[in-house]
């Protein structure tokens, strides 16, 4: 099977109670990442929205080999261990694995 670079693309609403807590999540998280192979494409903030409703406050594109890494690394433990604090952490997360078209 051919492999084309996959990218994870990471959209999410930050819980404002939780604020604190992101720097510690986002170390945690691209740490497990980065064990898997991924590199960081970039990070992103909404500036404005212009179309559509409830729009992402953070993106994050990370690069990896193919899809199946990332498959793999979401039902890990590591990822998993995490899973209380991502609940804490975002009131909407979305985990999107794509390729160039």
């Amino acid at each position: 099977m051919e492999y084309h670079k996959t990218f994870l693309v990471i959209t999410a609403i930050v819980n404002k109670q939780n604020i604190a807590e992101v720097p510690e999540y986002l170390g945690s998280v691209m740490q497990i990442f980065g064990q898997n192979g991924g590199k960081p494409v970039g990070r992103y903030k909404t500036i404005n929205q212009l179309v559509g409703e409830e729009s992402p406050e953070m993106i994050a594109v990370i690069e990896f080999a193919n899809p199946e890494i990332i498959e793999d690394l979401v039902k890990s433990e590591a990822f998993n261990a995490l899973a209380e604090q991502r609940a804490r952490v975002f009131t909407k997360l979305n985990m999107i694995i794509s390729q160039r078209m």
